[in-house]
């Protein structure tokens, strides 16, 4: 018996043994399909198993690393946040992008760019250091992976990079090698150093041993200036000593002057009477007798006279003669002078000279010590050679001719005190001047005594808050007493006896400058006009100095 069953518009009719083969056929496909879902539920669930270790490995790898995912045609599909935190972009500045952003431009457009991609799409796995460039533009080192992800047919289809940012490590390296080529230039340069030290040494000990005679030869000139000031000190005392002899002679000499003058009239008064009584003796016979005594007492008054006439013109033989000698001393004086000016300056031009080939030659080889040395000696010689000149103008003091004239006192002190130059930093001085009374006397040497006082009066006033000073006159009897007063540092009245001194000072060179002659040539200069200087003071209460000069109303 058969069964029929319709396929589409036909009948089939099937035999007995047919169905039974077909359902013993039908039940083994249902058993093999059976099968088949079990064995697909199994492999689900290994899949789901591979997938969630998949899934581990990935968020291990996102956690400790940088990825970035690409296509084939360099396309950035993802990126995880390490990447995005390391490079400073955000995803969606990223996804879509080509991978040639995130590398040097000139690279991205080499050769060398292009054969890396097509090693990758050929499937090549590179492993190396990378250089990316960040969203800021700073250089990133990578050390990592390009992982070529292959399909089912064993192709690849995707690009994973899997990295580590090493740009501090790599920096660190780079530095290090920089800093080993510094190193082995400075052992370079620190040979080269030694050797020119020990070049320097040398030349310092060649130098040490020319400063050594140099001292030597400093030490001799040094003792041939203490000779030299001594021998001055002995010319400085015979020279007042001359001095005083040559006012001594010339006031004898105007003495013998007005004596001779006398003389010479009453040897014309006496030589007329004579002629009178020649006559009067010749006229008068008769009074012969009578006059013969009056003769012989005229004749022996006259031989007195002439007695006394050969007298004077002895006397005045030896006056000019006195003056000749005078006129000698004053030469030999000058020529003394001018002879001790040389032979000091010639051992200070040496100094300055050896010091200047020091400065300018051996600088180098000279420490801060030995320099402050060497600036010493010149400060030294600079006021030896001040000295010298300052002696030298008061020497020349003694021998100046004192002319003679009516002195307008205030306009020479105001003419003084514009020609005053006041330095940097000092106060600008406040002057109290009166109408101050006419003299009579030498007035460029009158100059120089109120140039003398004024300029000490504003040196010594430096240090106060205030520099006033006050100039005043007072006429005398037969002189006027000339005044100038400060508030400034003031000085001990118990070294009076040393304030017009030659280089005398009661202040030291540090805290005031100068020589110390000011005061004598000032002294000098007054005495010669037959006045007198004197001072006032307290310490640190100013000073009060007073000169006196003749009353030309008297």
């Amino acid at each position: 018996m058969g069964t029929k069953e319709k396929n589409g518009d036909e009948e089939i009719t099937l035999s007995a043994e047919q169905i039974v083969s077909l359902k013993k056929e039908n039940n083994r496909n249902i058993a093999a399909f059976t099968i088949a879902e079990t064995e697909i539920k199994n492999l689900k669930e290994e899949l789901h198993t591979k997938e969630q270790q998949l899934r581990n490995q990935i968020d291990a790898i996102n956690t400790t690393n940088a990825s970035i995912e690409f296509d084939l045609e360099g396309n950035i599909l993802n990126a995880n946040k390490n990447f995005l935190k390391i490079m400073g972009y955000a995803a969606k500045d990223l996804i879509g992008k080509h991978h040639s952003i995130l590398v040097d431009p000139a690279y991205s457009k080499s050769d060398a760019y292009q054969f890396f991609w097509n090693s990758l799409k050929k499937g090549i796995y590179h492993k190396d250091e990378f250089i990316a460039v960040a969203k800021n533009g700073k250089l990133i080192w990578f050390l990592g992976s390009y992982n070529p992800i292959f399909d089912a047919s064993g192709k690849p289809y995707r690009i994973l990079k899997i990295a580590t940012d090493i740009t501090l490590v790599k920096t660190q390296f780079l530095q290090l090698g920089v800093q080993a080529e510094e190193k082995e230039k400075r052992a370079s340069e620190l040979i080269i150093a030694n050797k020119e030290l020990a070049f320097q040494n040398k030349e310092k000990e060649n130098r040490a041993a020319e400063l050594i005679i140099a001292n030597k030869e400093l030490a001799f000139q040094n003792k041939e200036k203490e000779n030299r000031a001594a021998e001055l000190i002995i010319a400085n005392k015979e020279l007042k000593f001359q001095n005083e002899q040559k006012e001594k002679r010339a006031s004898e000499l105007i003495i013998a002057n007005k004596e001779l003058a006398i003389q010479s009239t009453e040897k014309e008064k006496r030589a007329a009477e004579l002629i009178i009584a020649n006559k009067k003796l010749a006229s008068e016979k008769i009074l012969k007798e009578k006059r013969k005594v009056e003769k012989l007492k005229r004749a022996a008054e006259l031989i007195i006279k002439n007695r006394e006439l050969a007298y004077q013109e002895k006397r005045s033989s030896e006056l000019t003669l006195a003056n000749d000698e005078l006129k000698k001393a004053q030469e030999e004086l000058g020529s003394f002078s001018y002879s001790v000016s040389h032979d000091l300056r010639a051992p200070i031009r040496a100094i300055n000279g050896y010091t200047q080939i020091l400065i300018e030659d051996h600088a180098d080889c000279i420490d801060d010590d030995g320099k402050k040395i060497i600036q010493a000696i010149i400060n030294n010689s600079t006021k030896m050679g001040m000295l010298i000149d300052d002696l030298l103008a008061f020497s020349k003091l003694g021998r100046k001719e004192v002319s003679s004239a009516n002195i307008n006192m205030t306009a020479l002190v105001n003419a003084v005190i514009n020609d005053i130059a006041i330095e940097k930093g000092e106060n600008t001085p406040i002057f109290e001047i009166e109408e101050l009374a006419y003299s009579h006397g030498d007035p460029s040497l009158i100059k120089q005594v109120w140039i003398n006082l004024i300029s000490n009066a504003i040196k010594y006033s430096k240090y106060k808050s205030e520099t006033r000073i006050k100039i005043t006159s007072v006429p005398e009897k037969d002189k006027i007493i000339y005044s100038v007063k400060d508030s400034g540092a003031g000085f001990d009245m118990a070294y009076y006896d040393k304030l017009f001194g030659v280089f005398q000072r009661l202040h030291s060179q540090d805290e005031f400058a100068g020589t110390g002659i000011g005061l004598a040539i000032v002294q000098k200069i007054v005495n010669r006009h037959s006045g007198t200087v004197w001072a006032e003071s307290k310490p640190d209460a100013g000073a009060h100095f007073f000169f006196s000069l003749p009353n030309i109303k008297h």
